[in-house]
């Protein structure tokens, strides 16, 4: 119902601001997450490399603690980047869903997808400031 041509800047400017607000949500829930991620996979991961590096005798006992960590971390990165992305889209979609189709659907075409997209980021990038 929004003719594009007409509604090309406003477009722009609502998805880029909503953009940088969901890419600040991401980076927020994956700092939170990666270390709890950590703790939880620091024994498992630690146990395999161990079983990796069993046959190197050259490595130091240094190296091998430095492998185990370097190893913890990529983990841990992986899991908080893969969770973040899933849950900070499963909750901007909702937020979106929401507020376009039941509290803003009186609202002009254009109204509605400004606010329901800037109000959705915002949510998002608030609830991702949290400590918990």
């Amino acid at each position: 119902m929004i003719d594009i041509v007409s509604s090309i800047l406003t477009f722009i400017i609502v998805t880029a601001a909503s953009t940088y607000l969901i890419a600040f949500a991401y980076k927020n829930t994956k700092f939170i997450l990666k270390h709890k991620i950590a703790v939880k996979r620091e024994e498992s991961v630690a146990r395999e490399m161990s079983k990796k590096l069993s046959d190197d005798k050259k490595m130091s006992k240094k190296e091998k603690d430095e492998r185990i960590l370097w190893k913890k971390n990529e983990v841990a990165d992986f899991e908080a980047t893969t969770f973040s992305i899933f849950y900070n889209n499963a909750l901007f979609l909702a937020i979106v869903i929401f507020l376009s189709f039941y509290i803003l659907k009186s609202f002009t075409p254009t109204f509605n997808y400004i606010f329901s997209l800037w109000i959705s980021a915002g949510f998002l990038a608030l609830l991702s400031t949290g400590t918990k």
